[in-house]
């Protein structure tokens, strides 16, 4: 198995404006979904952080990254499908619950939603 390089990880200030600026990730690929239990962190791979405006003249062409979410907890999974093992993103939503944790709502097309708490997040751009 072939290991990914990564770029420097950069901490995601604000995760609601992140995922906003990027269109809620829409169209983008999941290539990974990963919950680490001992470390109580969740892990997305994207393959294109810009989908969202791919065919657009702002699209800044592919951008492939990992999204690693911080002091996970109280995870729900449910996907009725997975239609040619492709499963993309329709939005992802943060909500701010106070005390600084935050809510993440992953809705995946064509029939899946993941949701759970975290505390901070932090991408690592794939070279």
């Amino acid at each position: 198995m072939q290991s990914k390089e990564y770029q420097a990880t950069s901490a995601i200030t604000d995760p609601s404006t992140f995922f906003s600026e990027l269109g809620g990730l829409h169209d983008a690929r999941v290539q990974q979904i990963a919950w680490d239990a001992n470390a109580r962190s969740v892990r997305l791979e994207i393959s294109d952080l810009n989908a969202n405006s791919l065919g657009l003249p702002e699209y800044p062409g592919a951008e492939p990254g990992t999204i690693v979410f911080l002091g996970a907890e109280n995870l729900t999974f449910a996907c009725d499908a997975f239609a040619n093992d492709i499963q993309r993103v329709y939005d992802i939503e943060i909500e701010e619950l106070g005390d600084g944790k935050l809510l993440c709502t992953l809705l995946v097309s064509p029939s899946g939603r993941f949701t759970f708490g975290f505390s901070s997040a932090a991408l690592r751009k794939h070279r």
